[in-house]
């Protein structure tokens, strides 16, 4: 089934606006589910909110879904020199933001970068998908290449051919929706010239850094792809505390590509959570 005509439909019932986040004026969407459970989803470095819509589509009868824009990215405030620590500091701010807003965040989801900002929310429900935990070898060295060339290769990098080559090396797998997705998604993620700049160098502040979140909090559940070319596979067996391992035969985007599965492990822990208390 093609879904992209739904997903356009769905993206005509999100509303927007922005809020203050620790002086960052931030960009976020909601959408007005059928529960009175609302999700935070969170994008991964590169994207926008629009990353999260596929997964969100599985959500939205089920839960209250808002979205945001990371700094730097979508329709976010540019930071000028961003480093980790001004995503991080963001992420601090952003739960005493939506209160002033009048909105109760009950769970968050978020990818890839995202999954850096989440693990500095004041939120315990958090699903992980595709973490940086482990960096490959290749992440690192392409990361420290991007950035080091960076005002040189922005013409290539944003080119929206070479966006679209990108996210299809991200999948494990060619099948016409998948690659029409990735087209969608492309076409609706806007990335300025100013805002690549700074995005890379957060990708290469994160491969140097070797990020390992799961060891400083505990969380509902972890997903990662046996095939993600940019983190390398992780199990439970790593001393990892979490009440949710699943490993999936994705690559980088499970959410994206799987996120009729992804949605099915969110709503059913959800469910039990209820059922046990």
């Amino acid at each position: 089934m093609n879904m992209l005509p739904m997903y356009d439909k769905f993206l005509g019932e999100i509303s927007s606006d922005f809020m203050d986040v620790g002086g960052v004026k931030t960009a976020y969407y909601f959408y007005q589910g059928g529960s009175n459970k609302t999700i935070l989803l969170i994008h991964g470095i590169g994207g926008d909110f629009h990353g999260m819509i596929s997964l969100a589509y599985r959500l939205k009868n089920d839960a209250n879904l808002v979205f945001v824009d990371l700094p730097s990215h979508g329709r976010s405030q540019l930071i000028k020199d961003m480093k980790m620590r001004d995503v991080e500091n963001w992420a601090m701010n952003l739960m005493s933001a939506f209160d002033g807003k009048g909105v109760s965040i009950d769970e968050v989801v978020a990818h890839s970068l995202g999954c850096l900002a989440a693990n500095k929310m004041r939120c315990r429900k958090i699903w992980y998908i595709s973490p940086p935990m482990k960096i490959s070898v290749m992440s690192r060295i392409s990361s420290s290449f991007f950035y080091r060339t960076r005002r040189v290769n922005q013409y290539i990098y944003l080119n929206y051919y070479f966006s679209v080559f990108r996210g299809l090396c991200l999948v494990n797998n060619r099948r016409k929706n998948v690659v029409d997705l990735i087209w969608w998604l492309t076409k609706n993620t806007q990335v300025t010239r100013r805002q690549y700049l700074e995005q890379s160098k957060i990708a290469r502040d994160i491969s140097r850094g070797g990020k390992i979140i799961i060891s400083e909090r505990e969380f509902t559940g972890l997903i990662v792809g046996r095939r993600d070319k940019i983190s390398l596979p992780v199990n439970a067996a790593a001393g990892v505390e979490f009440e949710k391992f699943v490993e999936l035969d994705t690559g980088d985007l499970s959410g994206l590509v799987s996120a009729e599965l992804v949605a099915e492990l969110i709503l059913t822990t959800y469910l039990f959570a209820i059922l046990s208390v």
